[in-house]
């Protein structure tokens, strides 16, 4: 399943004279790890380190596994371990922020699994939540096209394997994924022009996992003027090493606006605005 994807990501072979030393390890170092996730006792190593946690009255790793169900997405054994980590987490963020006067936004929805993931959780704090003050925005195109800041760099030379196109996904899929939540809102379109379709409002939660320099600096641009007090922007990509952009994007924000953020084991990372 990881071979299928890392092929789909890193579909551009290398020009005449190109090489990329650094991403072609990364990648098989993480395949490497991949098909010895694969070859363990997944489900008992899951059981023992998630079974127990819980948000509200919904077993975690439940809840997580039944939304890649109803998505039809799929986890590659490599993500087994962060992927409901990460949701919780997410989760736990978004709960907070439903306290605060704002609306929330995603960027980067893919087939809608941490959207579906938000919203069911939401039903444990607030009976009959339809995705109220939702709003779900992606290309649904795969990802852009790279920049400069995509690119993973070494000594003899520098490219991103990842194409534009890559990990596209039909508004159609999200759409069915979210049917149990009619009224949060889907925006299909190109960020950042894709953000004059929304509401002129305040934002108290913002999901950020586009992957690439360019989007994610948009995003920040955008939502973070106007997030609302103690608002939260969270971005999933933060350590990833195949995507370095979404790092550079959000250092160079948080650093020209010095804002503090913390960075956490899932590889998210995360402002919360005084």
């Amino acid at each position: 399943m990881l071979r299928r994807l890392m092929k789909h990501i890193f579909a551009r072979p290398p020009a005449a004279g190109e090489s990329s030393p650094v991403a072609e390890a990364e990648v098989q170092k993480r395949m490497r790890w991949a098909l010895a996730h694969a070859r363990s006792p997944l489900n008992k190593h899951l059981d023992i380190v998630y079974g127990d946690l819980r948000i509200g009255g919904l077993g975690v790793l439940a809840l997580s596994e039944s939304c890649l169900t109803d998505s039809d997405a799929m986890a590659p054994p490599l993500k087994a371990f962060r992927r409901p980590l990460a949701s919780y987490i997410l989760a736990r963020y978004f709960l907070y922020a439903m306290e605060l006067d704002g609306g929330y936004a995603e960027c980067g929805v893919f087939r809608g699994t941490s959207a579906l993931f938000l919203c069911r959780a939401a039903l444990t704090r607030r009976p009959g939540y339809a995705g109220e003050g939702l709003h779900l925005i992606d290309s649904f195109e795969g990802l852009s096209q790279p920049s400069a800041e995509d690119l993973i760099a070494n000594h003899d030379a520098s490219r991103s394997g990842v194409t534009q196109g890559a990990l596209s996904a039909p508004v159609e899929a999200a759409r069915n994924a979210l049917r149990e939540f009619p009224r949060a809102v889907i925006h299909k379109g190109w960020i950042p022009a894709v953000f004059e379709e929304l509401p002129q409002r305040s934002w108290a939660f913002v999901h950020i996992d586009v992957d690439l320099y360019e989007p994610t600096l948009a995003c920040l641009e955008y939502f973070y003027p106007r997030l609302c007090e103690k608002g939260v922007v969270i971005c999933d990509d933060y350590v990833t090493p195949l995507f370095p952009g979404a790092q550079r994007a959000w250092d160079l924000f948080c650093s020209s606006h010095g804002l503090p953020f913390v960075v956490l084991d899932t590889g998210q990372s995360v402002i919360l605005k005084s």
